[in-house]
């Protein structure tokens, strides 16, 4: 800058350089927030301000936030190359913790919020109201058929079938449930994973 300056302008330039904005420390915030985007905060910050940075959560979470710790912990002198054949660790927290500060983990610039949407699981035969039910929180088996309000009369309590995807296959396993049982606490109420059906017969 002085050469350039000294060249058609000035005699003996003194140039002084200060950084005015410093933007090295970067946040992204994905998913059910109200302002996704990467957020560039020079301090030391935790989840929860970080939340706060995004807007907060949408009325589409769910119950967790997962993050993905994708900045090097390694020094300045080691093999880029090597870094990048890391592997990414993921945190896991439910954001009910996180809102009552029982977590709040200190962030690392380069990490990455995922705010995850609510979870869904369907109900259909013999109940008041068929369809979706939101899973925000850990739901059950009666609480599934609680949300869609209810049995119809003439219901199979005996076996209460739940059809659930077996993992990384397109196929469905059948599990049969006795809801008599669970009512009378002689079988425990199972909770139920995001994408399952659950079919009341008559």
């Amino acid at each position: 800058i002085a050469a350039a300056y000294q060249k058609d302008y000035l005699r003996n330039p003194e140039i002084n350089v200060v950084v005015a904005e410093q933007k090295s420390q970067s946040y992204a915030v994905i998913g059910a927030v109200q302002k996704p985007g990467n957020y560039f905060i020079n301090r030391p910050v935790r989840l929860l301000e970080l939340l706060a940075f995004a807007g907060g959560q949408t009325d589409d979470a769910g119950s967790r936030i997962l993050v993905a710790r994708t900045g090097s912990t390694w020094s300045c002198a080691a093999n880029l190359d090597q870094s990048a054949e890391a592997d990414i660790p993921l945190l896991d927290f439910k954001l009910k913790e996180v809102l009552e500060l029982k977590q709040n983990l200190v962030m690392r610039p380069g990490d990455i919020v995922s705010v995850m949407d609510a979870d869904i699981v369907y109900v259909y035969g013999n109940v008041n109201k068929q369809g979706q039910v939101t899973m925000k929180e850990p739901l059950t088996l009666t609480q599934a058929i609680a949300s869609a309000e209810g049995l119809r009369p003439a219901s199979d309590k005996d076996s209460v079938r739940v059809m659930r995807q077996k993992p990384g296959s397109l196929e469905r396993e059948e599990l049969v449930f006795n809801l008599k049982d669970i009512n009378q606490q002689k079988a425990q109420d199972p909770y139920l994973e995001p994408n399952d059906v659950v079919a009341v017969g008559e």
